[in-house]
């Protein structure tokens, strides 16, 4: 233990004499390990633990794929059809989901809300507790009856509706004029589909009401088996209702990270990709400057073999001065990537990712980062300490200067380093500036139009209220010419959802007379008019989200 102390003592003499060495090493390997812990958390959160509900792995949604194998479109489960997928042996349970925008009446303005409506056992499904209270229950739905006027809390809407008052449970709330007792506030990761509340739902016996439905594969049956299973029953539901489904499709399990890894993952690996890049960068030039460094030393490290010191001892005096390089390297760096976390977090695309994911630098990105400051110094350190530790006492002692940096030898050895870093350097440079290039071409692909100054507000109509066509119009018209009226607003417009990337469903239709009637996506021929050469999709299971919505969009 003495000797080791002495070892870091000496090591830390040795830094404080070449400040310029050490501070450049130690900024190398703090950029490279701050950029990559902070791009490794966002992978971790977004990619790999996103969800904090329990077996997260086995909750998958239906999706269905034509000959070209890309998703068809689907308009949901009536509620027969819901209870009956819960009868499948490989599925282990089923939610289902339907949305609304509420209201909260009662006080002195009114609030928009959005309210996510879940079979009685929609929150066991998911299976986090409440924070405050209790969850609702099968008991405060039972099926075929109506379902008990309760309601659980958001976190976020708990925090901004009643200031996080913890004596909110059992109190009451107003929603579209009807009151709600409140059972629960959930914990602050639970976002499920953004809800600001959630109810119980009851499933109606009618065809004409679709609802969402998410399964929960049993342990140790995989989507593939799973979906197998699901297909003869989904083409019992196709004939039952056959304007719910596309005509042919195949059917597909996939997990709910899925979309996320299908569309952030390879943007997250290239930008992972440069990152490392660059802290192989870091790496290099530390390695290179160790090189260098034990180079200039060999007079010294001669003098310590001369009075006996063993190459085991220069060996380790050598690891000790590289490991506290990395470690300092690796502190900083865990300290910069901590800044620098949210700073990128904040320029993500807003639902690129699910809200539950809890970023932050976690115990595996520290183990990450200690781990990959520790192979840092053992490698970089160990290779010029294996080098200097037997040095040639008799040419080092005979060499008038305490450097061979003068000699033919030292020169040469230098010139090799210089050229070896400048290469690497030039050619790290050039990988990870062509991924940084890559990442920012996939982060600003053109949207067809300029968003900036344009504000889309949704503008919801609830039950009973504007029930013919002509009322919602006049509605909707009174709305449009006040905000036109405004003096800061250029233009405003009308549309069920006219705001690119999300904007538009598949909405087949027929024309009269016709022997074989063709389909004709109407929406996705006005989307593609109004931004060239992009086409226009949606989620098909989002659309049950979004009824009885509109949205007024105005230039500013």
């Amino acid at each position: 233990m003495q000797t080791f102390l002495q070892d870091i003592r000496f090591a830390l003499r040795q830094l404080r004499k070449h400040p310029g060495f050490a501070l450049t090493a130690i900024l190398s390997l703090a950029l490279g390990i701050g950029a990559t812990v902070s791009v490794f958390s966002i992978i971790y959160a977004v990619l790999m633990n996103p969800w904090p509900y329990p077996g997260a792995d086995r909750i998958c949604q239906v999706f269905f794929l034509d000959r070209a194998g890309n998703e068809d479109s689907w308009r949901g489960l009536t509620g027969p059809q819901v209870r009956q997928l819960g009868h499948a042996h490989a599925v282990e349970n089923v939610m289902g989901i339907t949305g609304w925008s509420l209201t909260v009446t009662g006080g002195d303005v009114p609030e928009d809300v959005q309210g996510i409506y879940l079979t009685g056992n929609g929150l066991q499904f998911l299976g986090l507790p409440a924070m405050l209270g209790r969850n609702f229950l099968p008991s405060d739905a039972p099926d075929g009856q109506e379902p008990q006027q309760v309601v659980v809390l958001s976190h976020k809407f708990w925090q901004r509706h009643f200031n996080g008052d913890p004596t909110v449970v059992g109190k009451t709330i107003q929603l579209v004029h009807k009151s709600y007792t409140i059972l629960g506030v959930l914990p602050l990761r639970f976002t499920w589909l953004d809800g600001d509340v959630y109810l119980p739902l009851k499933l109606a016996t009618s065809e004409s009401m679709e609802y969402g439905a998410m399964i929960k594969i049993r342990p140790g049956v995989s989507r593939t088996a799973a979906a197998a299973e699901l297909q003869p029953l989904f083409q019992q539901f196709a004939k039952e209702t056959p304007t719910h489904f596309p005509k042919q499709y195949k059917l597909e399990l996939r997990n709910i990270s899925y979309r996320y890894v299908h569309e952030l993952g390879g943007t997250l690996g290239l930008l992972f990709g440069a990152v490392g890049l660059l802290l192989a960068i870091g790496c290099g030039n530390v390695s290179i400057l160790l090189l260098a460094r034990g180079t200039a030393r060999q007079h010294e490290f001669a003098v310590r073999s001369a009075v006996g010191a063993s190459g085991f001892r220069i060996v380790r005096q050598l690891l000790t001065e590289s490991l506290l390089l990395a470690l300092t390297g690796a502190g900083l760096g865990v300290l910069l990537a901590y800044r620098s976390l949210g700073w990128i977090v904040a320029r993500l695309p807003e639902y690129s990712f699910p809200h539950e994911a809890d970023f932050h630098v976690n115990i595996p990105v520290l183990s990450f980062s200690v781990g990959l400051a520790l192979l840092t110094g053992v490698v970089f350190g160990l290779f010029p300490a294996l080098q200097l530790a037997r040095p040639q006492i008799s040419q080092v002692m005979q060499s008038s200067t305490r450097k061979v940096a003068g000699t033919v030898r030292g020169k040469q050895w230098h010139s090799v380093l210089i050229a070896g870093q400048i290469a690497l350097t030039l050619l790290l440079m050039s990988a990870a500036g062509t991924a940084i290039q890559g990442f920012v071409r996939m982060m600003r692909i053109p949207l067809g139009y300029d968003p900036h100054h344009v504000m889309s507000v949704g503008i919801p109509v609830h039950d009973n209220t504007y029930t013919t066509l002509g009322e919602r119009v006049n509605y909707f018209e009174q709305l449009r010419e006040k905000i036109a009226a405004l003096p800061d607003v250029v233009a405003t417009g009308i549309s069920t959802n006219a705001t690119p990337p999300n904007n538009g469903w598949d909405q087949p239709f027929e024309f009269l007379g016709k022997g074989s009637p063709p389909e004709v996506n109407a929406l996705a021929v006005l989307c593609e008019a109004s931004t060239p050469n992009r086409g226009c999709s949606i989620n098909p299971h989002s659309r049950q989200f979004q009824h009885h919505r509109s949205n007024a969009a105005a230039k500013l």
